[in-house]
């Protein structure tokens, strides 16, 4: 049975969304106490609107259900109706996708984010009826509202621009989208063809290496597992960018610069660990602790860096005063 009826009220806000890391203990459990800890400390941060959980930052392939579930219901008590609580949904499968969207809302997320399954990298952009298809199904399957996630077109998982305005005009439930194309030009093509569609769809930049230059192009808000560690940054970039204030908007980013020149340097799967042993430097988690295939970073040289870097952005001093 269709659960969404693609309702002109679902909703999704702007904003800054930080996607949460998720804390494990040194035997491999998920801590919550660190959890609850993490997710209320990012809900501190002006224009915090909604807290992403079970993605990429948060490890989610690693987790089992039940902690994927868990996790959601611990977000919801420590946040309340104060801010959302965004569910990934990563499944190469229709029908698990189907399965974790209904589980997910009876946990009480508040929406999802949809990624694509990784079998559209091999050449879904000439089958662009499967693309739509498959949000199509995942919408029926809840009654939440979605955050599709465009990736890079250069990944081969991207939507272009016109399968993109399809499956917003197609899928009514669709009312923002995640858009980490990474080239200026196709970010902009997006949000242009996303502006007219007679309803609001949400452009949510998640271009870590350029938020504010993204931002000044056009947006509502960020997706960014960078929040992690610098929602408030984020909340400054965002802030600016609204009132026009360049040069303040400038300084920000290169606050946010001095975490992504660290954050985001070769290898790209350590970047998530390294926000782990920065949120350790900062006292929200008491360990950096990854599953496998993750690695723990163990070279003190990096870890310096990464601690110079939170001394350059300016965030110990954040933390400290919340």
């Amino acid at each position: 049975m269709e659960k969404n009826t693609e309702s002109p009220e679902l909703t999704l806000p702007a904003g800054v969304w930080p996607a949460a890391l998720t804390p494990f203990s040194h035997t491999l459990e998920i801590d919550r106490e660190a959890f609850v800890r993490h997710v209320t400390a990012l809900t501190q941060a002006p224009h915090v609107t909604a807290i992403v959980v079970n993605g990429h930052a948060g490890e989610a392939s690693s987790l089992s259900q039940a902690e994927r579930l868990e996790l959601i219901a611990l977000a919801k008590a420590a946040v309340g109706t104060q801010v959302a609580v965004i569910s990934g949904v990563i499944a190469d499968a229709t029908d698990e996708a189907e399965s974790l969207a209904g589980e997910f809302e009876r946990a009480g997320a508040d929406g999802i984010l949809l990624f694509p399954p990784s079998g559209f990298r091999l050449g879904v952009q000439d089958r662009p009826d499967m693309a739509v298809e498959f949000v199509r199904s995942v919408s029926s399957a809840t009654s939440l509202p979605i955050c599709l996630f465009q990736y890079p077109l250069s990944s081969g998982m991207g939507y272009p621009t016109s399968l993109l305005r399809t499956i917003c005009e197609q899928v009514g439930a669709v009312v923002a989208v995640k858009e980490s194309s990474d080239y200026p030009a196709d970010y902009e093509r997006n949000c242009a063809a996303l502006a007219d569609l007679g309803r609001p769809v949400r452009i949510l930049s998640s271009n870590n290496a350029w938020l504010f230059a993204s931002l000044a192009i056009g947006g509502d808000g960020i997706i960014s597992g960078i929040g992690s560690v610098a929602a408030p940054i984020l909340s400054d970039i965002y802030d600016r960018v609204l009132a026009d204030d360049l040069v303040e908007a400038r300084a920000a980013q290169r606050r946010l610069f001095a975490l992504t020149e660290v954050l985001l340097a070769p290898p790209l799967c350590d970047s998530h660990t390294r926000m782990k042993v920065m949120l350790c430097e900062l006292g929200i988690f008491p360990t950096a602790t990854v599953r496998g295939p993750l690695l723990p970073i163990t070279d003190p040289g990096e870890v310096q860096a990464l601690s110079r870097a939170l001394d350059a952005a300016g965030l110990r001093a954040t933390t400290a005063s919340r």
